[in-house]
């Protein structure tokens, strides 16, 4: 059981090495601000608190949304490992790259629980719409209502039916 979790954990992790090997060698300062970027889709592939359908993916392409446009600059500032350490130190640009992490993270985890609140509160005002009904319902037919919602309606035996098919 544990080897089928940790196989599918790893399951992706041999064609990233590839890309990340090869992208050290080939393009060196992108492959840093993509793997200082993309650190929070990358925890978020090994630790999976939830097992939603597309959880991760939904992280890793906000994530990457957040991160791209921080790969822009790098080009257009020039293509070099100096220049990629400098938008690294750069607090605004770290906001950019995990910030899409933030809302994705918001998006898969806290709007659930927004989503239940809201309800949650929809049914409580039912409920005290019910009890006001209730109320005007007890003051107009009086309490036999409550009587007669206490008493459970009878349901035919099937000897009975079967004595009033006969006569039919």
């Amino acid at each position: 059981m544990a080897s089928e979790q940790a196989k599918k954990a790893t399951k992706g992790v041999l064609p990233l090495l590839i890309f990340l090997g090869v992208g050290a060698v080939v393009i060196p300062p992108t492959i840093i601000v993509l793997t200082a970027g993309m650190m929070p889709s990358i925890v978020a592939t090994f630790i999976t608190v939830n097992q939603v359908k597309g959880s991760v993916a939904a992280m890793t392409a906000m994530n990457l949304a957040g991160v791209i446009p921080v790969v822009g600059f790098l080009w257009q500032r020039g293509h070099t490992v100096d220049q990629a350490f400098n938008l690294l130190s750069d607090v605004f640009m770290w906001l950019m790259m995990l910030g899409g992490a933030g809302v994705a993270a918001f998006l898969l985890w806290g709007v659930p629980i927004v989503v239940q609140a809201v309800y949650e509160m929809q049914a409580r005002h039912m409920i005290g719409r019910l009890e006001k009904r209730r109320m005007k319902m007890i003051e107009e037919w009086g309490g036999r209502i409550i009587e007669d919602s206490r008493v459970e309606p009878s349901v035919p035996k099937k000897s009975e039916k079967s004595d009033t098919e006969k006569e039919t």
